[in-house]
């Protein structure tokens, strides 16, 4: 046996494999958290689970994918047509019994799906099949982008439990999840009943490594084909590749305990760092400094606004206000990051805190794991927490307002510290408003938010590098954080 096993035509050809090295261990793998949670749609989203529809990353255009056309019926009715055809990895067809049972999954009270949090917000959806390839949607309040939310939901197969997350997701895309190891590994291997092209990798294995030095060394000796979010420090122009992708980083302010609850304090934090003094040194040289949490290309994003003025004297006026008036500005003000979130995080933390510390305020730095991370952004909150800010990423690839500040800024969004009814109205307006009102509705909202508000410290829209190995060719752009498509990428 073992002379038969190491024969030439026997042995298993390899130059069709790859390894991908990632900066946070993939602990979860269920696709309705694959928007939410970056390295999930990495490993997970165009590659094991598929959209009805896709956006083109040049053009923002919604395109075709498993539906072929799509066309809106009323305010709150849309009718979606399949394609036929087409198969999930575990053999079931797919068709308008299986779209129905991927959206109904998406509303599972028992899953708590962060992507449809984040797609509906409130909205209660009513499927149904018109026939075997037609599916209609009747949602619970207008939603004039459906064709663009479509293409955010993954299609699971109907087998997939609607009260547990799946540990081996099945989908109808051109890689089967294989294997998984949450301490070490995950691989995916070719699907040979594809319905679309065939890629040319036959199989990709993603490993972690949290430290950026590590992974850059990888790909350097050849131990690893693509590595992700490499550190500015470690770039070496020959083989990285620098691209503005669509997270923004900021500090989020929790607004319910002193010092914090004083919009002058939260002033003086936005006010009290030079966001330029950053670019180029602890944050890449393409970084921009934000003014909003959401890139400019987003509708709804309000060119008016602009970043904070670095005025340190102006900071320390407003703390030494706050303190007249009684605030307890000596407070210690605990905040929380992750090491996972980006490269350099510590460094960027640590100078911000002196900056801080400069204008009269006490801000501690927690890092944690990714799972107290987690913990500590969404609904429910710890209660037993102090004054408290929280880093934090968020990428909208999905082109509008909508799918940033219903999550994020609306009273019952699930990573909201805001409850304020004049702003929920605004927001609910823009939501099924469309063209210019629904623009105007969300640039509104923003200009409350950062200038009446002040919930967060928006510091930068962010710049990664990836390295990419000899073998391989790739090109990353600003979905790459969230969908790295393995189909996308060719051999040499």
């Amino acid at each position: 046996m073992a002379g038969m096993l190491a024969s030439p035509s026997y042995a298993q050809d390899k130059s069709g494999d790859i390894t991908i090295v990632l900066s946070s261990a993939v602990d979860v793998v269920e696709p309705c958290h694959m928007n939410s949670t970056g390295y999930i749609g990495q490993v997970l989203k165009a590659n094991v689970v598929e959209t009805l529809t896709r956006m083109d990353p040049e053009t923002s255009e919604i395109k075709p994918n498993l539906a072929t056309e799509w066309k809106q019926i009323d305010p709150q009715t849309w009718q979606i047509t399949l394609r036929q055809g087409v198969k999930f990895q575990d053999g079931t067809d797919f068709n308008a019994d299986a779209v129905i049972a991927a959206l109904n999954r998406q509303f599972s009270p028992e899953l708590q799906c962060r992507d449809t949090i984040r797609l509906f917000a409130k909205t209660t959806i009513e499927a149904k099949a018109l026939d075997p390839y037609t599916v209609e949607i009747k949602t619970s309040t207008p939603m004039p982008l459906m064709p663009t939310t479509l293409s955010q939901i993954g299609m699971t197969a109907p087998g997939t439990s609607t009260t547990e997350a799946t540990k081996s997701p099945v989908g109808t895309g051109p890689y089967v999840f294989t294997s998984w190891d949450p301490a070490s590994s995950l691989v995916l291997t070719r699907f040979d009943g594809y319905w679309g092209d065939k890629p040319q990798v036959n199989q990709a294995t993603y490993v972690w490594r949290e430290e950026p030095a590590l992974r850059a060394s990888m790909i350097k000796v050849g131990e690893a084909d693509l590595g992700l979010q490499i550190a500015p420090q470690d770039v070496d122009a020959q083989m990285d590749v620098g691209y503005l992708n669509a997270d923004t980083s900021r500090i989020r302010i929790f607004m319910d305990k002193p010092p914090l609850n004083d919009i002058r304090v939260r002033k003086a934090l936005n006010m009290a760092f030079d966001r330029s003094a950053f670019v180029g040194s602890i944050m890449s040289a393409d970084a921009l400094p934000a003014s909003q949490y959401m890139l400019p290309s987003v509708s709804g994003y309000d060119d008016g606004l602009k970043p904070w003025p670095y005025d340190p004297e102006q900071a320390k006026a407003l703390v030494e206000e706050a303190r007249a008036a009684g605030v307890p500005v000596d407070a210690p003000i605990d905040l929380y990051g992750s090491q996972f979130m980006q490269a350099n995080l510590d460094e960027m933390l640590q100078t911000l805190t002196q900056s801080w510390q400069e204008v009269g305020l006490n801000v501690q730095i927690r890092m944690v794991d990714k799972i107290q991370h987690s913990a500590m952004r969404r609904k429910p909150y710890p209660t037993d927490r102090g004054p408290t800010m929280v880093h934090e990423l968020h990428d909208n690839t999905a082109g509008d307002a909508f799918f940033t500040m219903m999550v994020y800024y609306t009273s019952e969004g699930a990573l909201s510290n805001i409850s304020d009814p004049a702003l929920d109205a605004v927001l609910n307006d823009a939501s099924v408003s469309t063209g210019d009102k629904r623009r105007s509705l969300f640039q509104q909202a923003n200009r409350t938010i950062q200038q009446e508000v002040v919930p967060d410290i928006m510091l930068f829209h962010m710049v990664s590098y990836m390295r990419i190995g000899p073998r391989v060719s790739f090109k990353p752009d600003f979905t790459t954080g969230g969908q790295l498509e393995l189909a996308a990428i060719s051999l040499k």
